[in-house]
């Protein structure tokens, strides 16, 4: 998401335990930014296929209990 309700600007979140799964087999990431509107249009303004190995310096941090990995959050403009 572009921005967040709160005018906060988006990103995207990366866990590690998947990260570490995509690396290990030379996988890809898809990031999609998108703009929601309304109820049912959701316009993407970009996108862009990154190799899991070409992402920048990740600083993880605990993740919560529902996905039970530490997380990464990556800036937009980090990626784009």
């Amino acid at each position: 998401m572009h921005k967040h309700a709160d005018g906060q600007p988006g990103n995207f979140k990366v866990y590690w335990e998947y990260h570490e799964k995509a690396r290990r087999n030379d996988g890809w990431y898809c990031f999609v930014v998108y703009w929601p509107h309304g109820r049912s249009d959701c316009p993407i303004l970009k996108d862009k296929m990154v190799r899991s190995c070409d992402l920048p310096l990740l600083r993880w941090h605990g993740g919560g209990d529902h996905r039970g990995t530490e997380q990464a959050k990556i800036a937009i403009s980090d990626i784009f």
